[in-house]
């Protein structure tokens, strides 16, 4: 499938996390080897047949042309080998500390014509003063080129040392995250960011695959969102990132490692759910009563 990418040397590893600390954020360059590029950009053709427009309604700030699927780990398997990317595994720990969480998975392909995004940060939903230790390491994947004519995210580096969150609605003095296709971008919950005006007139295509410690809640409730049987049939390494393990003492189930009761309370992995072969079928009922998200 050509997936699997030469690992990070230290020497890599610890560029990115410096850049991280210093600036907030880290290109990856040639993360994405193309058949597993294309393999993501195939599944977002299939979702848009299965739930057209994306799973969040339009709105002002997530976008009125910007199609965002989420609860991906129930969709396709491509979506199991994007959580665990091998250079975010290696990064993530040092910018997270062991025993982070995948937070949420969700695409990003921003429409023609979409106007420019407010700029905000990804962990004030913890109301935590700032600044603070890193609660949140989001990245951006760019499926397709990261320009300013095609809407690349708009960044304020170092922003994530500042003392305050954004204020909605105000201008801020924004630098564009250029990165050809194929590039990841890991960034702290604390920048200041937003995605760019499109007037490419074409799709800017991205994922935002997000990680938090492990001591913070996730945002996508995955662990009631996906069977456990269907969970039990996962690589660990997903496993781990979606809290089978212990984070410094939190999470344990008996006191203990929750994978061990995880494989006593069920021994058979299912990679099939029942559910899922009507679940596509509810998203018009979903897209009618969600209200649109409120944003601090």
């Amino acid at each position: 499938m050509g997936w699997s990418p030469q690992p990070l040397s230290e020497a890599e590893v610890e560029g990115h996390v410096a850049n991280i600390e210093r600036d907030g954020y880290s290109i990856m360059e040639n993360a994405l080897p193309e058949g597993f590029r294309q393999e993501v950009l195939d599944e977002l053709d299939r979702l848009e047949a299965v739930r057209p427009g994306g799973d969040i309604p339009p709105q002002e700030f997530l976008g009125f042309v910007t199609r965002r699927w989420l609860d991906l780990l129930n969709d396709g398997e491509v979506w199991q080998r994007v959580a665990i990317h091998p250079w975010l595994m290696q990064v993530l720990p040092r910018v997270l500390g062991e025993g982070f969480l995948l937070s949420s998975m969700a695409t990003a392909v921003v429409g023609a014509g979409e106007p420019e995004q407010g700029i905000h940060d990804d962990d004030s939903v913890y109301e935590f003063p700032r600044p603070h230790p890193n609660l949140v390491c989001n990245s951006m994947w760019a499926l397709t080129d990261f320009t300013e004519e095609t809407g690349a995210t708009r960044i304020i580096p170092g922003s994530h040392h500042w003392g305050q969150d954004p204020e909605p609605g105000k201008t801020y003095d924004t630098e564009p995250m250029v990165m050809p296709a194929g590039s990841i971008c890991p960034f702290v919950g604390g920048l200041y960011h937003g995605a760019g005006h499109n007037r490419s007139g074409r799709d800017r295509s991205a994922l935002t695959i997000n990680y938090c410690s492990g001591s913070m809640r996730q945002q996508e409730n995955l662990m009631l969102g996906l069977h456990p049987e269907r969970m039990m049939a996962f690589p660990k390494a997903l496993q781990d990132v979606l809290g089978f393990k212990m984070c410094k003492g939190a999470g344990h189930i008996f006191g203990q490692d929750p994978r061990m009761e995880m494989t006593r309370h069920f021994t058979a992995a299912a990679a099939s759910d029942s559910y899922l072969a009507v679940r596509n079928d509810l998203h018009g009922e979903r897209h009618t009563s969600r209200r649109p998200r409120q944003r601090r």
